[in-house]
């Protein structure tokens, strides 16, 4: 199965990826000293997680729902045979609102598009249209990328789909975190403030019309951001 989302505009180019791995052989040195000091460093992770999903969504998630739907994915990413598939993103979302086991969580409705590239999918085909997703992330073609690709992939395709009423977009970034954790990386972070937004906004319209790469090097920007805050205040 080909992943139609990936052309020639997603591919590790050696700039990224160069400099990802040195900010990630700073961050192992930094946490192998002590296991207090590993243990203080994720921590700290999980606390700017939060910090910056609650800056966007505050209003909405309970840092304590947050919390746990976080260290779900850190858990699940630890896992001898780590895998994500459509369960476990009902599960992760049913933990971010506080719903029961096994909740109809699913939009029944269209939601507005994020941007003007956004074209969701309509409701009644949202079950179909998750599980050839989830189908779609189990190929040989998608374990080939670098980790920060799967996650770009994972995030724009939840996005598109937009599977649920609300919340969607924080689903998408922790769901997007596990192919990163999954590979000895932070989780994933968007760092956005009143100066950044605007180039987030931007930067995920483009990828939406394919225009991909610009995402995949800002989200590795962020895991080097993430790195370097750990280290800083371990």
């Amino acid at each position: 199965m080909e992943l139609p989302i990936l052309q020639d505009n997603l591919r590790s180019s050696g700039g990224w990826t160069a400099a990802l791995t040195r900010e990630r052989e700073q961050w192992a040195e930094a946490r192998a000293v002590s296991a207090s000091t590993r243990t203080t460093s994720d921590s700290k992770l999980r606390e700017i997680q939060i910090e910056q999903i609650l800056k966007t969504n505050g209003d909405q998630i309970e840092s304590a729902r947050l919390f746990e739907a976080a260290s779900k994915i850190a858990v699940w990413a630890k896992e001898a045979d780590a895998m994500f598939n459509a369960d476990r993103l009902l599960e992760l979302h049913r933990t971010l609102i506080g719903a029961v086991a096994d909740a109809d969580v699913l939009r029944k409705v269209e939601p507005t598009p994020i941007n003007a590239a956004h074209d969701p999918t309509p409701a009644v085909l949202l079950p179909r249209m998750i599980d050839h997703a989830f189908d779609w992330f189990s190929t040989e073609s998608f374990g080939e990328l670098h980790p920060v690709e799967q996650a770009t992939v994972v995030y724009l395709r939840l996005l598109d789909l937009y599977p649920f009423p609300t919340l969607t977009e924080p689903t998408a970034i922790l769901a997007a975190g596990f192919y990163t954790e999954r590979a000895g990386l932070p989780p994933l972070i968007v760092f956005v403030d009143e100066a950044t937004e605007e180039k987030f906004a931007q930067t995920r319209e483009a990828a939406m019309r394919m225009l991909t790469q610009p995402l995949v090097e800002l989200f590795a920007k962020m895991l080097r951001v993430t790195m370097q805050q750990s280290i800083k205040e371990t």
